[in-house]
């Protein structure tokens, strides 16, 4: 029975150093003397092969059997393990000795480490040993590094491109926003993260982003969407916005991509194309199409209410006689004033628009009676009859009125537009300086 014992002694102890000296881990023990000298009591084969140590450096100070550089650095952790009294981590790297086969990197190359340290106490309370365990991290602190420079490849590109982007999560809270959005709308990362109460949502479009992310949630792309949003200092630019949905691990639904690329200089372009449109070039006022567009909107209103409109025809006595005696430009500028002057007659709601030439047509709305129209036609032949200057020459200017009146509610634009001129005929034929009106 004693044979048996011993023989399974000597066979533990010799399955334990096999597997001491077959661990890629570098273990080393310790000793602390009672004058806290430092030796190496026991190391395996890659902690003795890494650091060259030999049969002869056990029991030995470790300042005689390691480099001094090396030794300040081992013997600053094990004095903190000690004075802790605690295991602690750390991580360092060393240059691989050439020809060791424990590590992946090669011969001359920097190996990363971690070091975790274990103060060993008797029963005295006193630290008797000190268990390193040295772990290659080499192949983990390569992959941290190139995810680092991946990471700051998408960093210099995501604050590089011009276009607004940002992340909100699953509860619509910004996570990360770029330069450019710092630009546009005014906020930096910092104040937009830290302040869940900012929203770059005007006032009446939270709907519209609800439905959105609605459908992003779903997993669908948004990939082009105008709309507004609002800058730190309050003012609207428009954007065209792009939505894509972000996924965790599970494929669950984790936040969203946002794109906003600016488009207020194009908007303001069109929005000034529609104007020009719309506009007569010489007066400012507004052309025959829109015009036409008003009329129609205005005789539909009036025979929703049944209310009264009226149109006016006017133009200038004589106007070609202007034109081809002082020239286009005395010409251009008694339109110009002739229009200020009707302008000044009619009320805020009216509309004055110039057909061309010398041709003018008011539209008057939400009328009481005709006699309020004609009012109005008394106030601008009055207006006219002051003396006009233009470049230092006077003259005096008259014009002729033809007033028609929209009570039949199935009349049409064309028809109502017809009467009017018919009128304006009407008062040429009576002198002209006058307005009539039709029927």
């Amino acid at each position: 029975m004693l044979d048996f014992l011993k023989n399974r002694e000597l066979n533990g102890n010799h399955l334990f150093f096999k597997l001491f000296n077959d661990m890629s881990d570098l273990v080393y023990l310790t000793k602390v003397g009672e004058d806290q000298s430092l030796s190496y009591e026991l190391a395996n084969e890659s902690a003795m092969e890494f650091s060259g140590l030999t049969v002869e450096s056990f029991g030995k100070p470790l300042q005689e059997v390691l480099p001094e550089k090396v030794f300040k650095v081992i013997e600053g952790e094990y004095q903190e393990a000690m004075a802790k009294g605690e295991p602690i981590t750390y991580e360092d790297s060393v240059e691989a000795p050439p020809g060791f086969k424990h590590y992946k990197s090669s011969a001359n190359q920097h190996v990363y480490w971690e070091s975790q340290i274990t103060p060993i106490f008797d029963k005295a309370g006193n630290c008797s040993y000190l268990l390193a365990v040295v772990r290659d991290i080499t192949e983990r602190k390569q992959k941290e590094d190139e995810l680092k420079r991946a990471n700051d490849r998408f960093e210099l590109v995501w604050n590089s491109v011009a276009d607004v982007m940002y992340i909100f999560d699953e509860n619509e809270r910004f996570t990360k926003v770029n330069k450019s959005f710092e630009k546009l709308l005014g906020w930096t990362e910092k104040e937009i993260l830290l302040d869940d109460s900012i929203s770059i949502i005007p006032e009446g479009s939270q709907e519209d982003l609800s439905r959105i992310v609605a459908e992003v949630k779903k997993g669908k792309v948004i990939p082009s969407y105008e709309t507004q949003r609002i800058t730190k200092d309050g003012k609207i630019v428009d954007v065209l916005a792009s939505y894509s949905p972000i996924y965790d691990l599970n494929g669950g639904w984790d936040g969203t991509v946002a794109v906003y690329k600016d488009i207020s200089e194009r908007k303001q372009y069109e929005t000034e194309l529609k104007k020009l449109a719309l506009q007569d070039p010489l007066t400012g006022l507004p052309n025959r199409t829109a015009l036409y567009q008003r009329i129609e909107v205005e005789m539909k209103r009036a025979k929703a209410t049944h209310q009264m409109l009226a149109v006016f025809f006017l133009d200038i006595d004589k106007f070609k006689e202007v034109n081809d005696t002082m020239g286009h430009d005395i010409g251009d500028e008694l339109l110009r004033e002739f229009a200020h002057r009707v302008k000044g007659c009619i009320r805020k709601n009216d509309l004055l628009a110039r057909l061309g030439g010398d041709e003018f047509v008011i539209l008057m709305n939400e009328l009481n009676d005709k006699q309020e129209a004609i009012h109005i036609a008394e106030r601008i032949l009055l207006s006219l009859q002051t003396t006009w200057k233009t470049q230092n020459l006077e003259r005096k200017i008259s014009a002729s009125i033809g007033i028609s009146f929209f009570t039949d509610y199935n009349q049409e634009v064309k028809s109502l537009l017809k009467q009017a001129d018919v009128a304006l005929y009407k008062a040429k034929e009576k002198g002209r300086n006058n307005f009539q009106v039709y029927g």
